[in-house]
C-alpha cells in the first residue's frame, strides 16, 4: 500500500504532465448563485502558484444559515463591504490569472476543478459572465474530484465519496478550514493522491515501475 505522500507525488506528475492545466478552486459564499454573493476565491496550480481575493458582497439576499457559516469563518459581511475587492475587479483578476498561468505552462486549456465542482464552478462563471468576461475560460463545466472518487473499487456509491469515507492514504492531514486557498491546497492534495491511486490500480504504463 503506498503511503499518502508516495500517491501525492505520482498524481503531481500525472496531472503536470496532462494537457490540460488543471486548477483546483474553491469559493465561499453566502449563498446560492442568483440568491446571494460570492465572498472569497482561492485556486492552486499543480505547480503551487495561487490566487486569493476576498469580494465585497454583490447582493442585499442572503440564506441566513450560509451568512452564519461564512462569518465564522471570518467573511463577515460588514467588513467586506468595506474591505473586499470589487467582484468585477475580482473576477478579471481571476480571469487573467488563468490565462497567465495557462500560457506559462503551455497548456491547451484550464480546467476547474473542485472537491464538489457542482457548488464552485456556477459562482465561477456567474461572476465571469456579470464581468462581462465571455466566454468563461474554465468552459461550460467544472472537473468534480468528488466523482473522480467513483473510480475506485467498490465505492459506486455517492456518499462514500465524503472526505471522511475515502481510504486514509488518499486525504492529507488536517480538514478543510473554510478558507478558499487552504482549502483549494488541502483538496489538490486529494486530487494527486487520488489520480496517483487510480494510475497505479489500473495497470498505467508510466507508472510500472
Amino acid at each position: 500500500m503506498r503511503s499518502h505522500t508516495q500517491l501525492v507525488g505520482i498524481g503531481k506528475e500525472i496531472v503536470r504532465a496532462a494537457p490540460q492545466l488543471y486548477i483546483d478552486l474553491d469559493v465561499e459564499a453566502d449563498g446560492i448563485p442568483g440568491y446571494g454573493s460570492l465572498l472569497s476565491i482561492g485556486a492552486v496550480t499543480p505547480w503551487g502558484d495561487t490566487f486569493y481575493e476576498e469580494l465585497r458582497p454583490s447582493s442585499d439576499r442572503y440564506l441566513p444559515s450560509n451568512r452564519r457559516f461564512t462569518e465564522a469563518h471570518s467573511l463577515e459581511r460588514e467588513r467586506l463591504l468595506e474591505e473586499g475587492t470589487d467582484p468585477i475587479v475580482a473576477a478579471l483578476s481571476l480571469g487573467n490569472w488563468v490565462s497567465e498561468k495557462t500560457e506559462v505552462y503551455n497548456k491547451e486549456v484550464p480546467v476547474l476543478a473542485a472537491f464538489n465542482a457542482s457548488f464552485d464552478f456556477p459562482w465561477i462563471d456567474l461572476a465571469m459572465k456579470e464581468a462581462g468576461i465571455g466566454p468563461n475560460p474554465f468552459g461550460v463545466a467544472g472537473f468534480c474530484i468528488k466523482s473522480l472518487a467513483m473510480a475506485l473499487p467498490g465505492t459506486y456509491d455517492w456518499r462514500q465519496t465524503a472526505k471522511s469515507q475515502l481510504p486514509a492514504a488518499l486525504v492529507p492531514p488536517g480538514d478543510f478550514t473554510h478558507n478558499a486557498l487552504e482549502d483549494a491546497i488541502y483538496q489538490q492534495q486529494i486530487h494527486f493522491a487520488l489520480a496517483g491511486k487510480l494510475a497505479l490500480q489500473n495497470g498505467n504504463a508510466f507508472w510500472r515501475r
